[in-house]
């Protein structure tokens, strides 16, 4: 076109470089399009959820409120099928009436309906046909916030928060009086109440429960995950929580139970007979099955009852103890889940959280920092790799100052006067080119291949070693909370593969990018020494503008990523 055209070679750079921006910008484009159909597709799950109504609206103002609620209910002739089971009855008939003030106790083999009743009554579904009533009123007529206000539950696993036992009892009540908490209510109990016992646990959970002075008392399971001695002090505070309440318990334990008002035996979904304690034993009954089920459970077992020997009090509170201090550990050291929590908000790469990771854990015990010397002096064995791979990713480096050469000598070929001589230099240049392309190809393949295989190598023998030397240790070694096993097949998973970084591919484009610049430098100075220094100053420029950017960013980000510490605190649940 230059010859034939008269097209100026100005003409044709001016077209190459737009064709070839044009080409980049496409190249960067097309592969975000994947990242934007995920959003799409996430967008349209989450929007899903956003838009759907449910039946049963907890935020809805609708329904009514019983002034002076007296906590009388009913069950009547309910009955129900879980929405994924529908042809499967769970509850098949119920009619029961609870009155005002009385403790009413469900018992039955698993599966038999029991928490369902807990959920029919707190509207988390519709029964399928029959009422269930709050002092003679439908359930599904009333305001389901007031309801649930009314009515307290206590579980099995109570659900505690990071924060003082002062902060968990206002979650119970928002507007409570500090003339209603005693002494040590500002005592913090750490993520999940880690810091108390199973029935410290459980009386919070039940003082929280009564912090609103509920009208209708759940119990579901409160005691089962207890031993003896915390089962009769957390039973103790149910039985003063009890009075004056409705108060219904699903019981696992049927010695919790004994002084019920009135016991209701279920099984397949329908009442098969109900009574006192006495009552039920005087007849050969299912309740009478299941506690001598149970009285030969116990006896089977001694050692569920004796939990209160010295031995196993004094092992107990030794492992309360070692639990505590691994709270107290994550809760001050740099590794707490709230500060793994804020730096995965933050918007560092992958690589800066792991080298980040690695370096609090290894100050955090006073770990001499390993040099990447002796790093590679562990890789050995793979210098033979290495040695060719870190030669490619150099001649690699050089790949880009070439082209600038070669590059000039194509505009110059193209600005000469004669036709012959820009035809020849075409040629020329164009047999460069393919040789250039053809080098930084093959210095590509090899560069990356032999990397990846020395990392490899080095991965594999390290974690060959690795896991010898901890199956070498002694039993107190393994005792430490630090070598717990989860810790070390972390070791073995994640930090092996870590060291990789140090020989692999990120290794190769630092040398790359340092033998790109000095390169670069000598080919400017020696072909323009006048034009040179301008070009460097301007790239220090650009280079110091992206930094300050980028710290500016990086702060920005830690600061946002700081703001979820409290919530990430609070969300700390058991």
């Amino acid at each position: 076109m230059v010859i034939e055209q008269g097209v100026s070679p100005g003409t044709v750079f001016a077209t190459f470089w737009a064709v070839m921006g044009g080409a980049i910008a496409l190249g960067q484009a097309v592969p975000q399009m994947g990242a934007i159909m995920g959003a799409r597709n996430a967008a349209t799950r989450i929007f899903q959820i956003i838009d759907r109504k449910p039946e049963i609206d907890s935020q809805s103002s609708s329904g009514s409120k019983i002034d002076k609620p007296n906590g009388e209910l009913e069950f009547r002739d309910v009955h129900f099928s879980y929405p994924t089971r529908p042809d499967t009855k769970v509850l098949d008939g119920i009619s029961v009436k609870i009155p005002a003030g009385k403790s009413y106790a469900f018992v039955g083999h698993s599966g038999c309906g029991k928490s369902t009743l807990l959920g029919l009554l707190l509207r988390f579904y519709e029964q399928s046909s029959g009422k269930v009533l709050v002092d003679g009123v439908p359930v599904n007529e009333l305001n389901l916030r007031w309801l649930r206000q009314t009515i307290a539950v206590v579980s099995q696993e109570p659900v505690l928060f990071a924060t003082t036992i002062e902060e968990n009892l206002r979650l119970g009540q928002a507007d409570i009086s500090a003339e209603d908490m005693e002494r040590g209510y500002k005592t913090r109990i750490g993520e999940g109440g880690v810091q108390l016992s199973g029935g410290q646990k459980q009386r919070l959970a039940i003082a929280r429960a009564l912090a609103r002075d509920p009208k209708v008392l759940l119990l579901d399971e409160a005691t089962s995950a207890l031993d003896t001695e915390s089962e009769r002090l957390v039973q103790h505070a149910i039985d003063k929580a009890s009075a004056g309440r409705t108060t219904l318990t699903i019981a696992h334990r049927l010695s919790t139970i004994r002084n019920a008002d009135c016991i209701v035996v279920l099984d397949h979904g329908k009442i098969i007979e109900s009574g006192t304690h006495d009552d039920l034993m005087k007849l050969d009954s299912v309740y009478k099955q299941l506690v001598k089920a149970q009285e030969i459970e116990k006896a089977h077992h001694p050692d569920e009852v004796v939990i209160e020997s010295p031995k196993l009090r004094r092992m107990s509170s030794l492992s309360r103890r070692s639990t505590l201090d691994s709270s107290n550990a994550s809760t001050t050291t740099p590794l707490s889940n709230r500060k793994r929590l804020s730096r995965a908000l933050s918007n560092a790469s992958a690589s800066e959280k792991i080298l980040a990771e690695i370096k609090e854990e290894a100050e955090q015990h006073n770990v001499r920092s390993a040099g990447i010397c002796e790093i590679l002096r562990f890789a050995r064995h793979e210098w033979h790799l290495l040695i060719f791979a870190l030669v490619a990713s150099i001649l690699k480096g050089f790949t880009f100052p070439a082209f600038s050469i070669l590059y000039g000598r194509m505009f110059m070929s193209l600005s000469q006067p004669d036709n012959e001589e820009k035809l020849n230099g075409a040629q020329w240049n164009a047999i460069y080119f393919t040789i250039l392309g053809v080098s930084a190809g093959l210095v590509t393949f090899f560069g990356g291949f032999l990397l990846g295989w020395a990392g490899e190598s080095l991965t594999y023998r390290l974690r060959s070693k690795l896991f010898a030397h901890i199956l070498k240790q002694d039993g107190g070694y393994f005792d430490s909370l630090e070598h717990a096993s989860g810790k070390l097949t972390t070791r073995l998973a994640t930090d092996a593969p870590n060291i990789r970084a140090a020989i692999d591919q990120r290794l190769a484009d630092v040398l790359q990018s340092i033998s790109a610049i000095l390169s670069g430098i000598a080919i400017a100075f020696s072909y323009g020494p006048k034009m040179a220094p301008i070009g460097l100053l301007t790239a220090l420029a650009l280079i110091s503008a992206q930094t300050i950017i980028a710290q500016y960013l990086k702060r920005r980000s830690h600061a946002d990523a700081m703001m979820v510490t409290e919530p990430s605190r609070v969300s700390g649940v058991s």
